[in-house]
């Protein structure tokens, strides 16, 4: 909206100024006269105003009835204007999210092939049991109840507490001061004894150097690429980690009739546990991997991460920020969390052979039998507001999770073929099953939200 300036209006005043001075004894009514002059200046700035169809109404000439029709047509407009602004202004107050393919062929080598997580169903490798009790000084009265705590711990993970049942109402005292953690990690498999025949990107490698002892919420198991992040250079069947599982099952506890096998999870660097995959004994498992990549760009920054469902790194004083202490933030790292809180509210101790160390007091032997009676209560996690919509018998786990703002999320694709035992010519190929993990494809998905109007949006759309 622009006016073209020519003096007319300053001439104006002028000559009323002059008129004025030369008829000195003519009467002067300076209200009227200053009513005239602001009416001369309107009228000459709408006359050459921009804003179409503005002048058309002070126009001389122009009849009543058009008048009317160009004073309801400029109200329409403004009206349409106003409207669309306020629905402009409603948009960008509400902060709507847009996710969109950012790129469909993303190369594989820019992420670290995955972490493999490998525990024996068996936990503990019952043949050092004597040299145990040799080192505890175990006496004979209390070897059946010894016995009886490392047989639960074979097969103990965070959703089978219930393995203690049998503890409930026993005298624990005599055995509550041994550290119970550290005699099943010394009783736990080691790489040599359960993993044999381990290539790398085609290439034979010491299984010892590949993997690394772990703990989580399965047990102590064994992890591999968790450090060192690995990244894969070529994608297909037997191109990443191909090794054997040696099952041992002469070495397992008597009194643990769980069926034999391995789990194997599959989870990104820094997330500390995913949902395990179940490996059967003679058999070969091939687990091909996809990658999809998701993430928020800058311009959600300025949203809380409540209304973006989900936490940046650096967010450290949002609320929905809970961790495992000295990890990254990342949802099941979060998940984790929220499980040793749920422990100390039921039974005020962590079980630290599932964590990494923290402030958190460590379960002993007297608060297993609490863990056990409180077991139907840590089986499920729950999300917050479901309860109308999901039935459950018993309460689980409110987490107030949200994933991490940069997260990959790991696909695999299971195929299993029996390797036929009977037709083995040995024992210990009888016993033992073959694994390969490897990338699938050699490109990823790569989604990204962002907002759909930003201030810079609404001030091009308004002009």
């Amino acid at each position: 909206m622009f006016v073209r300036s020519t003096g007319k209006e300053s001439r104006v005043v002028a000559d009323l100024i002059r008129r004025q001075d030369q008829n000195p004894l003519a009467p002067v009514n300076k209200k009227s006269e200053n009513q005239r002059a602001w009416t001369l200046l309107i009228d000459s700035y709408i006359s050459r105003s921009h804003i179409h169809g503005l002048y058309l109404l002070f126009l001389p000439s122009m009849r009543r009835r058009m008048r009317v029709l160009w004073a309801l047509a400029l109200i329409c407009a403004c009206t349409v204007l106003f409207h669309v602004s306020y629905l402009l202004g409603e948009r960008y107050h509400n902060k709507q999210f847009q996710t969109i393919v950012a790129h469909s062929h993303a190369s594989i080598h820019h992420i670290a092939f995955p972490v493999v997580i490998i525990c024996n169903k068996n936990r503990l490798n019952w043949s050092r049991l004597p040299e145990i009790k040799s080192l505890y000084n175990i006496t004979p009265s209390q070897d059946e109840l010894f016995d009886r705590i490392l047989t639960a711990y074979d097969g103990f993970s965070f959703h089978n507490f219930n393995a203690f049942d049998s503890l409930l109402g026993e005298s624990l005292d005599a055995l509550n001061h041994l550290n119970f953690t550290e005699i099943v990690i010394q009783m736990s498999w080691r790489c040599d004894e359960i993993l044999s025949d381990c290539h790398w990107q085609t290439a034979s490698r010491d299984c010892c150097k590949l993997f690394r002892p772990r703990r989580l919420p399965l047990g102590y198991c064994l992890a591999f690429n968790e450090l060192e992040k690995r990244r894969g250079t070529e994608t297909g069947i037997n191109t990443g980690l191909l090794l054997r599982l040696l099952l041992r099952e002469a070495q397992h506890a008597p009194g643990n009739p769980g069926l034999k096998g391995f789990w194997l999870t599959v989870v990104e660097s820094s997330v500390w546990f995913g949902f395990p995959i179940e490996v059967m004994p003679h058999s070969r498992t091939n687990v091909a991997v996809t990658a999809v990549y998701h993430y928020f760009d800058e311009s959600t920054l300025s949203v809380p991460s409540s209304w973006r469902h989900c936490v940046m790194d650096h967010e450290e004083e949002s609320e929905h920020f809970r961790t495992l202490e000295g990890q990254k933030y990342m949802l099941e790292n979060c998940q984790a969390e929220c499980q040793q809180r749920y422990l100390l509210r039921y039974c005020n101790c962590s079980v630290d052979l599932f964590y990494p160390p923290s402030d958190y007091p460590a379960c002993r032997l007297k608060d297993l039998p609490c863990l056990a009676a409180h077991n139907h209560l840590l089986q499920n996690f729950e999300q917050p507001g479901e309860h109308p919509y999901v039935h459950r018998e018993e309460s689980g786990l409110v987490c107030e999770c949200l994933h991490n703002c940069k997260s990959l999320t790991l696909l695999t694709d299971i195929r299993k073929s029996v390797l036929q035992p009977w037709l083995q010519p040995n024992s210990s190929a009888i016993e033992s099953m073959w694994l390969n993990v490897y990338f699938k494809k050699p490109s990823m998905l790569v989604y990204k939200t962002n907002l759909i109007y930003t201030w810079v949006d609404l001030i091009g759309m308004l002009l």
